[in-house]
């Protein structure tokens, strides 16, 4: 119970960091368009190649560790963009998936959150939080090419959790047909 609570409010905290400072519209072109305001539609990926995209970067940060975890889902989900970063319309849908990585020595945390730190580093993400110091270990991240994020976040039992999640996403990949992004122009 301690242990979901403890990913539940570290999931909240990165979805409350907002942009995390920095010019935040760098390197979404991969992702996401702002229309040009010529009424073209703002397109993104759909919910289900954001969901894969996540788990490809869960598991290349999972490759970069010591010691190979077992998955536990926590989380698999989607939730609505209700305070979108971007300035973009309402919507859409921010996906993202959260494992605990069972099967760890706790006593070595410090070297696996340091490891994913590094991976990160090395791998083109723009750290927001780095809490690698404190107690309860957290450090979440950008990427810098598709503005996915990642966090690993350690939980009063000594549980290590990571969680990806994408910027705001059209489930289908395009705005609804009665929406206003669909009928501009």
């Amino acid at each position: 119970m301690i242990r979901r609570m403890a990913v539940l409010a570290c999931l909240l905290l990165l979805a409350a960091c907002g942009d995390g400072g920095g010019d935040d519209n760098e390197g979404r072109s991969t992702t996401e368009r702002p229309s040009p305001g010529n009424g073209d539609e703002m397109r993104t990926m759909t919910g289900e190649q954001a969901a894969r995209r996540a788990q490809e970067h869960i598991d290349r940060a999972v490759a970069a560790l010591p010691v190979r975890p077992t998955l536990e889902v926590l989380r698999d989900d989607s939730a609505e963009c209700l305070d979108p970063t971007d300035n973009g319309p309402l919507g859409r849908y921010e996906v993202g998936k959260t494992y605990w990585l069972d099967g760890l020595p706790s006593e070595r945390n410090a070297e696996f959150v340091d490891a994913l730190y590094d991976h990160w580093n090395a791998s083109g993400y723009r750290v927001l939080t780095d809490k690698r110091s404190a107690p309860d270990r957290f450090v979440s991240v950008e990427n810098s090419d598709d503005a996915f994020r990642m966090s690993v976040q350690q939980s009063v039992e000594g549980d290590l959790s990571l969680g990806a999640s994408s910027p705001c996403v059209w489930p289908d990949g395009v705005p609804p047909a009665d929406s206003d992004q669909s009928s501009a122009g």
